[in-house]
This record gives C-alpha cells, structure tokens and sequence, in this order.
C-alpha cells in the first residue's frame, strides 16, 4: 500500500507532468501557427512582386502562374471577385499560395512547398520534451523530499498517539519542534492532550493509592474488634464484610502499583505444567474453588518457560476465580506449549469484555454474579508485566475461554509418553 510520501511525490509529479504536457503542446502549436504565417506572408509578398510586374510589363516573375492547373479550388473561389488570399494545401505535396485575380477571370498566383516538418520546429520540440522530463524528474525528487520531511513529523504524532495509548509519555521535543504549519499545530496539540491526560491519570492513580491506604488501617482495626463481639453470628457477618473490605483494599493497591508501573517480575525457569497443577491444587479452598471442579490437562509436551512463578500464579487465580464464580463446573485448564487456557460451562463473558476487554468496578452481567470488578484487570495488569497476553473470548462448550499466552519458550522436556495428562 503506497504511503503519504509516495502519494504526495505521486501527486506534485502528476500535476507537474500535465503542466509540462499543456505548456509544450501549446509553444508546439503557437510556433506551428506561425511558421505558418510566416510562410504566407512570403508568398503574399512575391504575388505582390510578380503582380506589379505583371500589370506593368505583362510578364511572369518569381514563378508566378496564369490560371495555373494545380490551383486549389478553395483558392480559386475566394479570389474569383480580385481580391488576393494565401492559402496551405495538404495532400502529398504540402504548399503555400497566394493568388489574385487579374481581371476577365484571370487568376495570377505563386507557391512553394511547405513541407510537414521543419527541423527548427524539430528541434524545439526536442528541447521541450527533455525540458520537460528534467522538470518531471526535478519535481518528483523535490516532491519526495517534501513529503518525506512531512510524513515524518506525522510518523512522529503517531508514535506519541501510540505512546499515549500505552501509557507512556510522549517525545515533547519532537512534538513541539519548530514550525507554524498544520502538522506542527497537531503535534502541539497530541503534546497538551498527552500531558493532560498523563496529569488526569496521575491524579486518579494517587487518589487510588491514598484511598486504599487510609482504608487499611481502619479495616484492620475493623478486623481486630470483630473478634470482641459477644455473639459468634455477629462476629462471623463483622468479619465475612471485614474481610471482604480488606480483600478491595489489598486489590486497590495492587492496581494502584501496576498503574505507576513500579511492578517488575523476577524471572525464573519454572516448569508450567507442574507450576499450573500447583496453582490449582493451592487455589482449591479459596475463592470459591471447590476440589473436582477443575481439570488440568497438558497437550503435548511439557515446556520450561522464563517467567515470574508467583505472578503467574496470580493471574491463574483470578482467572479460575472468576470462572468459578461467574461460570459452571468443570473448569478445564489446558497447558499447550506457553499457552494457558481456562475455560468454563457458564454463560460467557459479556459482549463489552470481549470487544474492550474487563475494566473496574463492572461486574457484567447480572447472571454472572457480583463482585467488585478487579480480579481480571488485575491479572491483565500482572500478564503485562510477565510480558504475556491475556485474551478472552469464548470457549467451544460455550461458557467463557481465557487464554494467558506467555513469551516464547527457553527449552523443551523430554517429550511425554501416552497420551495428554489429566490431574485434578
């Protein structure tokens, strides 16, 4: 697909070409039109000689001709009255006349050829066409240059743009470079929209991280006096609430930190399919993971992966958290390759997941449960840092798939024997 470049040099080139052609075209005919006056007018200047000498002498000079045979009728028509015309004749002997009448009917007239081509002709339409290919070329090599310095300072407010949707901060010195042009005015502007919205985003990020931090210490202290409650239905609701606002706390500042981007994983080799059994083995008990309702299988054969175990093992959790809570049993995990696949019988996740994938404090639909909301943008948050994919979409039974795509694998094992593993 052509670029802005080639379709501006394209276009100026273009343009150029056409203005080359009229200008050549119309110097061609203007020069045209008069070598062929100039040829008339020489011929109407001898038919003056040859008729003043005729009138006074009654004799024919400079090749002039009585009645002559070759006449062209049109010519003969136009002077029948005495008056003098020149005239062009094709044919295969182009010539230039010029004729008079002379009285009773006599026509006197001279000519000479006239030829198709004349080489001064030839030669200035040579000139013109290399003039004008020069200029063609000149343009275009101009042009492209133009268009190159033009789509670079584009390219530039596109990779802001695309910095800005990764969260990083743009290049202010190249945004804000020199220039009073369209361009220069956009890349001034992606600059105050980039800091505005990083200033809008620290803010957010620090009001967060504030909110969960003065929420800890009173929930802590909520915790501990649960514990002085007389009746044990009254401890056991205090601190299932309590619990649950420590839980949202904990999530808040786990976001607030991947937000800052202060996150970094400690890499390790791990071997993932017994690192995924262990997860789901210590993830049975909590959150709502209940023994038998999860199966791993491992298709193919095992992988040693370089990555962060315990960040792995937080994005798995959420994942089979949420699939427990908002899906139905069997919750199948599949370990292909560096491929982590979790998918459930449930209803599915909601059209908004798949088009723009979890955002916080939105639970979905109602037939998938309640909750806050983080679990998954957490594990989106923890993938990024391991340098992994989260994608999410929906599983061939239906319910809702997630697949945690890892970096590319280190090393193989020694391939497995039989056929896929089953644990649960």
């Amino acid at each position: 697909m052509m670029g802005i470049r080639g379709r501006i040099a394209l276009a100026i080139s273009f343009v150029t070409a056409l203005a080359v052609v009229v200008l050549g075209l119309s110097v061609h005919h203007i020069a045209e039109r008069d070598r062929q006056r100039q040829a008339r007018d020489y011929q109407d200047e001898r038919l003056s000689s040859a008729l003043r000498v005729y009138q006074r002498d009654n004799m024919l000079v400079l090749g002039a001709q009585l009645d002559d045979a070759a006449l062209p009728p049109a010519l003969t028509t136009e002077v029948a009255d005495g008056d003098s015309a020149t005239y062009l004749s094709g044919g295969d002997d182009p010539r230039a006349w010029a004729a008079t009448g002379v009285g009773d009917g006599a026509v006197l007239s001279v000519s000479a050829s006239f030829p198709r081509s004349d080489p001064a002709q030839d030669a200035l339409d040579r000139a013109l066409i290399v003039a004008g290919a020069g200029t063609v070329a000149l343009s275009a090599v101009v042009a492209w240059f133009v268009a190159q310095r033009l789509s670079r300072r584009l390219r530039v407010s596109a990779a802001a743009a695309r910095r800005i949707a990764a969260g990083e901060p743009p290049d202010a010195a190249a945004l804000t470079g020199g220039g009073r042009d369209e361009v220069a005015e956009l890349g001034r502007s992606v600059h105050h929209m980039a800091a505005s919205l990083a200033a809008r985003v620290e803010a957010e990020r620090k009001f967060t991280a504030d909110v969960a931090h003065e929420l800890r210490t009173p929930v802590a202290g909520l915790v501990a006096a649960a514990e002085l409650l007389p009746h044990e239905r009254a401890i056991e609701l205090v601190r299932d609430r309590a619990q649950a606002m420590r839980g949202l706390v904990e999530d808040l500042l786990e976001v607030s930190r991947l937000d800052a981007g202060v996150e970094s994983a400690q890499l390790a080799a791990v071997e993932l399919a017994a690192l995924v059994r262990g997860i789901v083995r210590r993830a049975v008990g909590q959150r709502g993971v209940v023994e038998g309702e999860v199966e791993v299988t491992v298709v193919g054969e095992g992988r040693i992966v370089t990555t962060d175990a315990r960040r792995v093992e937080r994005v798995l959790g959420n994942v089979l958290a949420n699939a427990v809570r908002h899906g139905r049993p069997p919750v199948e995990v599949r370990v292909e390759g560096a491929r982590i696949v979790v998918s459930d019988h449930g209803a599915g996740y909601p059209s908004e997941v798949l088009a723009d994938g979890p955002r916080r404090f939105r639970t979905g639909a109602p037939e998938r449960g309640t909750g806050h909301g983080l679990g998954l943008t957490i594990a989106v948050g923890q993938a990024r840092v391991l340098g992994a994919r989260l994608e999410f979409g929906a599983a061939a039974s239906g319910g809702a798939e997630t697949v945690l795509l890892l970096p590319e694998l280190d090393e193989p094992l020694e391939p497995a024997a039989g056929a896929p593993v089953t644990a649960r």
